[in-house]
């Protein structure tokens, strides 16, 4: 579950400059096949040569076909057992594809409609929430969080935007032994309260606040909980009144149950046994605020166009927001907002979880959105879905993206 960006980045770092049908083959030799794609929506014409990104045709049907091929090669590859994919240009006939198997066991197909895990998605609707209060007046991103965590190692210099811009400098406790103890028991019992305290646990000799941009998980699960006692509300009823209401957002929940809704179910790889462990059922309060919430692709678009367009935020509280700083370890054109993710032209996040792995962007130039889910997420936490994000936006927006 740290299911995140930076899971995204360390692909980004691997697969930078390469062709982008030439991806990563099945490490496990064990790619099943896939069954034909389904498509929504009629094909455009040829692209035509523009200079202005703006005037360029980015989905005609010559494109369309490229971006199938794309998707069978990773899903082959990298043996997912289903991919939904969503591009939206304004103006343009939209992509919508979907490919593979929504259920193992059945054999039921995956359709667009159906909603799955988003993982670390979750962090720009606690972000976002973050910031309507801010502009609300019940709170300042200046604020120090020795507000609301007294207790806390720092917490009279660590700030609100120090946890939002991943510059807390607090240890992250979601490590690769607390991935592996979640895998292997989803249903595992951590309240946002545990988490908080295993971070302030691995406080000596952690870095001062403010001082580098780095991915961490628990600022997410403590953002959410400043939340909750700023609005006297549980977060999934603030995320729901502040954000998922006046987007008009039909299948997006913060959950409290272990259930999915609908019939997708998410996979990861055991490679002891040769096959794929149903991963789909967990306890979504172990994540918490950094990764716990559902949604579907059309409610994606919607939100993260709305999200990196400032849509529900005061310019200037937006314009802070989208005002983002090197991450560590990244390659030089993805940074971090308030909450939200810079991938060189792009505006959005990813996230991993348990069985899925899901990438959202905005296109700003173009005012277009892409949405790639993939039901398949290792214990490695190596994303599924950031590979194909890659590869189809080199496709589809050739003079706009950097790698």
């Amino acid at each position: 579950m740290r299911g995140r960006m930076g899971r995204g980045i360390d692909n980004i770092a691997r697969i930078r400059g390469i062709a982008s049908t030439a991806f990563v083959a099945c490490a496990l030799g064990a790619c099943q096949s896939v069954g034909p794609v389904t498509s929504v929506g009629p094909a455009t014409s040829d692209r035509p040569a523009v200079s202005d990104p703006s005037d360029e045709v980015h989905l005609s049907e010559g494109i369309k076909a490229e971006l199938d091929a794309a998707i069978h090669d990773q899903l082959r590859a990298r043996n997912l057992p289903s991919v939904a994919v969503s591009i939206s240009v304004p103006g343009e006939d939209g992509y919508d594809r979907v490919v593979g198997t929504a259920d193992l066991a059945t054999g039921r197909a995956r359709e667009l409609a159906d909603p799955f895990r988003i993982a670390s998605n979750t962090k720009t609707f606690v972000g976002l929430a973050i910031l309507q209060l801010e502009d609300e007046g019940r709170l300042a991103t200046t604020d120090a969080i020795s507000t609301w965590f007294p207790g806390f190692p720092d917490a009279e210099t660590i700030t609100v935007e120090n946890l939002l811009r991943m510059r807390s400098g607090i240890p992250d406790p979601y490590d690769a032994e607390w991935l592996q103890r979640y895998y292997d028991d989803p249903l595992l019992e951590q309240t946002a309260a545990d988490t908080i305290d295993l971070g302030a646990a691995r406080m000596d000799g952690s870095q001062p606040p403010d001082t580098e941009t780095r991915y961490t998980n628990v600022n997410f699960v403590m953002l959410a909980s400043i939340v909750e006692m700023t609005t006297g509300q549980p977060i999934q009823t603030a995320i729901d009144e502040l954000i998922v209401q006046p987007l008009g957002l039909t299948g997006t929940v913060y959950p409290t149950g272990t259930e999915l809704p609908g019939d997708l179910h998410g996979y990861g790889w055991d490679a002891t046994t040769g096959a794929f462990d149903d991963k789909t059922i967990l306890n979504p309060e172990a994540p918490g605020g950094a990764g716990a919430m559902i949604s579907t692709i059309a409610d994606l678009k919607t939100y993260v166009r709305a999200l990196c367009t400032g849509q529900l935020l005061q310019p200037e509280t937006h314009a802070h927001q989208l005002d983002s700083q090197a991450l560590a370890g990244a390659p030089p054109f993805v940074s971090y907002g308030e909450g939200i993710g810079i991938f060189g032209p792009m505006c959005g996040h990813t996230g991993t979880i348990m069985g899925f792995s899901t990438d959202m962007f905005y296109l700003s130039a173009i005012d277009a959105t892409l949405i790639v889910s993939v039901n398949r997420l290792d214990v490695d936490d190596q994303s599924q879905s950031t590979p194909l994000t890659l590869a189809l936006t080199k496709i589809a927006f050739p003079d706009l993206v950097e790698w």
